[in-house]
């Protein structure tokens, strides 16, 4: 049922194709993929690998990282090679790896989008400051400027998002990299402010205390500087071509109808990422700061306080009647774990529920791995498989 409701979910029978049948490609801490080694061979191979297993799903689109850890899966003057590409921050690979990533892409006719974090400098906590930075090559815009650094409750490390001097980086970024690859559009991830809130000392305060309006509350001065940075990268790349896309794979929950009565039927005890990551995700939708939205809807239709169906109905009404495109972004890699996700039918019905309505354009699976590895997740992505061959 519905949540909090007796009303019964219904599948629908037949199956929706829609347009876009994208896959995430996570290269931090080489989640998909390997580091490049000698000349490259293997990892060209795996490469190949990653598209055969895209044309085997019919998938037609990517979100490939591209930057990480405040680092670059490219040639880049702003920021070094990633040291998840080469095992080294700052080594040079042996061939320029993103250029022929899509030059391979585009000859099987898959869109290539470059996925980007735009904030978080370090994937974990354990380090100090100092000795993090160690670790990093002295191109790296961390290292360069360690004022512009705050923490999160553990210690890792992310760009100020209220700095001036962050904001103009993050999009200077954006534009050099669309303006040196063939890229089709830039994809952010969830990362804003972080999950776990920030650190007690090393954190955004000073520059609140300096905000003109005092009567602003913390929230929304956060919540201001996402947003400038959201609008400064879709206004600079629409300027530069402006048949480049830009998009956001934000948390699935915005609200809770509990917080706001425009929110989505979920718990009150759910997180909401107008809270905690300070990201106003419908806000960008209404204003068209976004050409396409991805909702991280992760949770099966059984889940006690999140359930997928109430998740993308609201994302659905959200959508409708403007210029932005909805696709769901469904958690693949759950399949065949606890609880509902043991049932094999648990993300084609997904694909089922979300792909009846107009407003849904397509389906984002996440992440790659899960359609190699077999394991307990083969059954029910055999079975996505031949849903998806039914275009």
């Amino acid at each position: 049922c519905y949540y909090n409701t007796e009303k019964p979910v219904e599948i629908p029978t037949e199956f929706t194709p829609k347009k876009v049948k994208a896959l995430w490609v996570s290269n931090v801490v080489n989640i998909d993929l390997p580091v490049v080694v000698g000349d490259g061979e293997a990892y060209k191979q795996a490469i190949n690998k990653l598209l055969d297993t895209c044309e085997e799903f019919h998938i037609n689109t990517l979100y490939f990282q591209v930057r990480t850890t405040n680092d670059a899966f490219y040639k880049s003057k702003l920021n070094p090679y990633s040291r998840f590409l080469t095992g080294i921050e700052g080594k040079e690979p042996p061939f320029d790896v993103l250029a022929w990533v899509i030059q391979e892409t585009k000859k099987r006719g898959i869109e290539f989008h470059a996925w980007c974090n735009p904030y978080r400098v370090s994937a974990n906590g354990t380090l100090s400051q100092e000795d993090y930075l160690k670790t990093c090559d002295p191109h790296n815009f961390a290292v360069r400027h360690p004022e512009l650094l705050i923490q999160d409750a553990t210690g890792k490390l992310i760009l100020n998002p209220a700095r001036d001097e962050v904001k103009e980086f993050i999009i200077y970024s954006m534009v050099e990299l669309a303006m040196n690859y063939d890229v089709d559009g830039v994809h952010f991830d969830d990362y804003f402010y972080p999950y776990g809130g920030l650190h007690n000392e090393h954190d955004d305060t000073a520059e609140y205390h300096e905000r003109i309006n005092l009567e602003e509350s913390l929230g929304d001065f956060r919540r201001r500087h996402v947003n400038d940075v959201i609008k400064g990268v879709h206004e600079a790349l629409k300027k530069m071509n402006p048949s480049l896309q830009f998009g956001v794979s934000p948390f699935g929950i915005w609200k809770n109808k509990g917080t706001d009565p425009n929110g989505s039927n979920t718990s009150p005890k759910c997180s909401e990422s107008f809270v905690t990551q300070y990201a106003d995700t419908v806000f960008w939708v209404q204003e068209g700061y976004v050409d396409y939205i991805v909702p991280q809807i992760y949770w099966e239709f059984g889940h006690k306080i999140a359930p997928f169906a109430d998740i993308c109905d609201f994302w659905v009404d959200v959508c409708k009647d403007t210029d932005v495109k909805l696709y769901i972004g469904h958690g693949a890699y759950r399949l065949g774990s606890k609880g509902d996700w043991l049932n094999s039918d648990e993300l084609t019905d997904q694909l089922k529920y979300a792909n009846q309505f107009e407003q849904v354009d397509g389906n984002v699976f996440f992440t790659y791995h899960t359609f190699t590895d077999g394991l307990e997740a083969e059954e029910g992505i055999r079975k996505l498989q031949k849903l998806l061959e039914e275009v």
